[in-house]
């Protein structure tokens, strides 16, 4: 597997895909892993390490060997973009979830020769088989347990939809709260005769016809009075019944949705989610997420990096200290930019101080979502400018001309949105009233 992610992910692709598109390659990559391999058995945590490396040196576009400043965890990355990630995916969350495929087969009664064979050998019930048995079905079972103990309990979101109640168990199928009736009523289950009732039959017969005995004051009656109350809410259909997984809008198991179930549980959260512009290029968004994470290297990041500065002032004004504020929000050239912008689309200019500030502005502002969204795209692509302006006058020997930040931004804006959007519109209609486009 490791030898396999490393050809995909070589070398060259790294020199030669920009950061949007290693990140695309990254996903398409996850989706073409050995597949087979990861549903059968539990990969090794060490196994799992490299290979999360691997793809972590190719998004930084290094080497596995070679020593480059990270500046964003890898766990960060994986998460979902909700959580404030990037939603990469781990593959620790991908080779469990495939695992548990196996088991929703078996909960969810498939009637298939595999569930036939696993049946007969180790019994009708998962939750009463042994996990001690050197195979592959228990060192799965064994699996779903480690996760259960870690708070994800997978059994517990399966549970049956009756329909007609012919195949559902009166008492051991979870099919009417969130335990089996047999643990809610254990003194009816113990004067039982007919454990593996259908919920069909025992409606049919009534629910002390197939006791032993009446039951008896106290306990028994109450559980019986109990039982009865939940049974009158009850109501049968001619659909079939079928097992439904709650991870999933509409009750089928995907191994998409119980992946990023479990990436949700065990992957770091941010307080705020990822912010995602579909009508500019994916590395304007990574370069978005990034700055507002504090992740880029200005001069005070790279200081904390143990990097030797003579200074830790701005390049660009030589007053304020270079923070991700400073660059975006408090420097003078930042500040006629975003004054422009504003401007340009007809809105107040603020001063604001940080990305906080701005977003509590921005969510404010009464336009449609869809040109609501140019609008963020274009303060995106601002940041972009800025920061590569930035980078220009730090490492290029000729001096750089500012009032063409502004122009550039309204150009590469246009053609970025232009091309990603379902409707067009004219460069004149951007140019004069973007906030008026029909979209």
């Amino acid at each position: 597997m490791v030898v396999k992610l490393t050809s995909r992910l070589s070398r060259w692709k790294a020199k030669t895909l920009s950061v949007g598109g290693r990140l695309t390659l990254l996903k398409s990559v996850l989706g073409a892993s050995p597949l087979y391999t990861l549903s059968i058995f539990k990969v090794p945590k060490g196994v799992i390490k490299e290979m999360e490396s691997i793809r972590n040196s190719f998004f930084k576009g290094a080497e596995l060997s070679e020593k480059k400043i990270t500046w964003v965890a890898w766990d960060k990355v994986l998460s979902s973009k909700k959580k404030g990630g990037l939603g990469v995916a781990s593959y620790f969350a991908l080779n469990r979830a495939l695992l548990l495929k196996w088991v929703w087969r078996f909960v969810s009664h498939d009637d298939s020769l595999w569930f036939r064979v696993i049946q007969a050998i180790h019994g009708p019930r998962i939750d009463l088989q042994s996990i001690h048995y050197s195979s592959l079905w228990s060192s799965i079972l064994k699996e779903v347990q480690v996760l259960k103990d870690r708070g994800f309990d997978f059994l517990d979101k399966c549970s049956i939809r009756v329909g007609n109640g012919s195949n559902t168990c009166f008492w051991t199928d979870i099919w009417k709260g969130d335990r089996p009736f047999r643990d809610a009523f254990p003194r009816l289950f113990a004067l039982e005769t007919n454990h593996q009732i259908s919920v069909k039959d025992k409606m049919d017969v009534g629910l002390d016809s197939s006791f032993r005995r009446p039951a008896r004051g106290g306990v028994e009656s109450n559980q019986l009075n109990d039982l009865a109350a939940i049974m009158d809410t009850v109501s049968l259909s001619p659909a079939s019944d079928r097992w439904v997984c709650s991870l999933s809008n509409d009750g089928v198991f995907k191994v998409k949705d119980v992946r990023s179930s479990i990436d949700d549980l065990f992957l770091p959260s941010h307080n705020d989610s990822t912010r995602w512009v579909k009508s500019v290029p994916i590395k304007i968004n990574i370069f978005a997420w990034r700055a507002r994470r504090d992740c880029l290297p200005t001069r005070l990041n790279l200081i904390r990096r143990g990097v030797s500065l003579e200074s830790t002032f701005c390049p660009l004004c030589l007053v304020g200290e270079e923070d991700v504020s400073h660059v975006f929000f408090r420097c003078p050239l930042a500040q006629e930019v975003l004054r422009r912008i504003c401007r340009w689309w007809e809105v107040d200019w603020h001063q604001w101080s940080s990305f906080s500030e701005w977003l509590d502005w921005f969510l404010d502002i009464r336009l449609t979502s869809k040109v609501k969204s140019l609008f963020e795209g274009v303060f995106m692509v601002a940041w972009w400018a800025i920061w590569g302006f930035r980078n220009r006058s730090i490492f290029e020997a000729y001096s750089l001309n500012r009032s063409i930040i502004f122009d550039d931004i309204v150009s590469r804006s246009f053609l970025w949105c232009y091309n990603r959007s379902n409707r067009s519109f004219t460069w004149d209609a951007w140019l004069k009233n973007p906030h008026l486009i029909s979209l």
